[in-house]
């Protein structure tokens, strides 16, 4: 956490350490205590790199369960000997290696080199997590009922890669042959529409493990329901606000608009009552009548 900080106040990241250390004060009589120890803190920084971070409390909280969740695994699972670290690479490699099998068969377009070396990334990280097991996933090996549900599921999704597919570009790029990339050629290959929907489609694998390999516990999936919930009101808030912006020019103009009329209707009036017989004055205006009245013979002539 010192090398990669969090953008957390000191208070979240003083709460985050607390609440690992809860969980490990409250297995002091676990076996190989220190060896599950040294495995939490090995694979705390493989975990920590992956983690998005960010100023939101509701993610805060998720990490804090997210972490806690891991910690108890770690710390109450029975501690695994070789031969069960040798079985689980054995398994994710055999995962691995059926779902890029099946993924050409699916897509046989794709170039054979991009999809195992996406293979190949993706089973690297395997392996890293598999040596220092802190996510719950790599702590011992599936069942074979485990095993099939995980390719069934694989299976059953087949056409959400086909989207994935679509949205990649419907593999309009040109289908070229690619030789083992040089070190310098590595990133260009890795950007290889063929290679992104391979990756992309092994890191739905791991969605699939999760589902079947580890059930979250109850207070996890509390931390993520609120974490939605919020992002569901602060997403219904940015919609009304926006609104209200759209609204407002019309809400001027129509103001401007009624104001305008109410204007010219109260000239209208105020002119009306000017030109009236009775004027602004309550007066009435002379007639040639009675001016004759004044000035004539009383007969109405001058």
């Amino acid at each position: 956490m010192a090398r990669s900080p969090a953008p957390w106040p000191d208070a979240w990241q003083r709460e985050y350490l607390d609440t690992i250390r809860r969980v490990v004060s409250a297995h002091p009589d676990a076996a190989q205590y220190a060896d599950r120890l040294a495995i939490l803190s090995n694979g705390f920084q493989l975990y920590w790199e992956g983690l998005q971070k960010g100023q939101d409390r509701s993610l805060f909280e998720v990490h804090c369960a997210e972490i806690r969740w891991y910690a108890e695994c770690l710390m109450g699972a029975g501690f695994r000997g070789e031969e069960d670290t040798h079985a689980l690479r054995c398994q994710y490699e055999g995962l691995f290696h059926h779902a890029a099998t099946s993924l050409l068969a699916q897509f046989p377009f794709l170039d054979p080199n991009a999809v195992h070396r996406a293979e190949a990334d993706h089973l690297a990280e395997c392996y890293k997590r598999i040596d220092a097991p802190l996510l719950p996933i790599y702590l011992e090996p599936f069942s074979l009922n485990q095993i099939e549900r995980i390719k069934q599921r694989w299976y059953d999704l087949r056409y959400a890669r086909v989207d994935l597919w679509r949205r990649l570009g419907g593999g309009q790029s040109p289908q070229v042959q690619h030789p083992a990339p040089a070190p310098s050629q590595v990133k260009a290959s890795q950007e290889h529409p063929d290679y992104l929907l391979a990756q992309r489609s092994l890191a739905q694998l791991q969605a699939h493990i999760w589902a079947v390999g580890a059930s979250p516990p109850d207070y996890y999936r509390s931390a993520v329901a609120n974490q939605i919930d919020g992002h569901k009101r602060r997403f219904q808030s940015r919609i009304e606000a926006e609104n209200q912006e759209r609204r407002l020019p019309r809400a001027i103009l129509q103001t401007e608009q009624i104001s305008f009329l109410l204007g010219a209707l109260l000239e209208t009036a105020r002119s009306s009552t000017e030109s009236s017989p009775g004027g602004a004055d309550g007066n009435t205006a002379p007639t040639g009548l009675d001016s004759g009245a004044e000035g004539g013979d009383g007969h109405g002539r001058e």
